[in-house]
């Protein structure tokens, strides 16, 4: 955590210097508060592009309504390449959760980029007696409904990949909500709670901390930050795999043009060794996928996510 904190600092005030190369700077909206990883895998990038290309880019935070306040802004924004936002998994489950969303998550953004794609991590107590995801299972269906998880609030992404395991697995485990997920964190600490989902970057430091156990990673692949700890899949949860994505995106009637050329300047920052190495730290997979894929991807996990929430019956206020 110490070394997320110290790359935020640095980015937080070499970006504010950006607007002084050009006179028209291209504006990145960040859904999320500043400190999230949503924020500063943003401005890491803006800020290695910056390096490599000169460009003008100042970051800017929009925070509210569990992002839909930003990702409406840039979908009503101007198309000439001047503003583009920060996506995440977060934007791949709002058409399950909300109705009247005020655009249209499939037509409204156009994609750009994937930038990188972090596992949630599977976590317990430190003193817990659950070791394994197996014992995890056994556990919930020898009582069900006695063995409880925490997430960050109803409709979180927390919740929600909760709830594919529960369907995958067939488990009855209890729903309790936070205000936040390092209150979830406090939780699980102190014993209030079984196991929790978390983010790589908001349970890495606890868990090198000592403080919060893995015992399973939900990405595909194992984690190059825990490379000692297994995947659902390894761990017998045969269907089940999770990511938390970070990506760009402009508004609709973008050219393609103007999509191509930011789609080069990211990709070429995500190439440098220095950036792949800082989000490595992190628990964070630089992607590979071209635009037309990244928009393919963002479909798919929509598709999965919608049912996942319908089937669960989740409702948010």
């Amino acid at each position: 955590m110490n070394i997320f904190l110290t790359i935020l600092f640095f980015l937080f005030f070499s970006t504010s210097t950006f607007c002084e190369t050009n006179s028209k700077a291209m504006r990145i909206i960040v859904p999320f508060a500043i400190g999230g990883a949503s924020d500063v895998y943003t401005r890491l990038v803006s800020q290695k592009i910056t390096e490599q290309t000169g460009h003008n880019i100042i970051v800017e935070n929009k925070i509210g309504a569990g992002g839909r306040i930003a990702f409406e802004y840039v979908a009503h924004s101007i198309n000439d390449g001047s503003v583009i936002g920060l996506i995440d998994a977060t934007y791949s489950m709002l058409p399950g959760l909300f109705n009247n969303l005020a655009w249209d998550v499939s037509n409204d953004m156009v994609p750009i980029a994937l930038l990188v794609q972090t596992p949630y991590i599977v976590v317990v107590n430190s003193e817990s007696k659950i070791n394994t995801i197996n014992q995890l299972i056994l556990a919930a269906k020898n009582e069900p409904g006695k063995i409880n998880f925490g997430s960050a609030g109803i409709g979180s992404t927390n919740e929600i990949i909760v709830e594919k395991f529960k369907i995958e697995t067939k488990i009855n485990v209890t729903h309790i909500p936070f205000k936040g997920m390092s209150e979830a964190i406090l939780a699980l600490q102190s014993g209030n709670i079984d196991f929790l989902m978390p983010a790589s970057p908001t349970a890495l430091g606890q868990i090198k901390g000592g403080k919060i156990r893995p015992i399973a990673v939900t990405t595909l692949k194992r984690s190059p930050a825990l490379p000692n700890i297994p995947t659902m899949i390894e761990s017998g949860v045969a269907n089940y795999s999770a990511t938390n994505w970070f990506g760009f995106a402009a508004p609709k009637g973008t050219s393609r043009e103007i999509v191509n050329s930011l789609y080069e300047d990211i990709t070429k920052a995500l190439s440098s060794n220095d950036l792949r190495e800082k989000f490595m730290l992190q628990g964070a997979e630089v992607s590979t996928l071209t635009t037309d894929e990244f928009s393919k991807f963002i479909r798919e996990d929509t598709k999965r996510w919608t049912e996942v929430i319908k089937n669960s019956n989740i409702h948010v206020d």
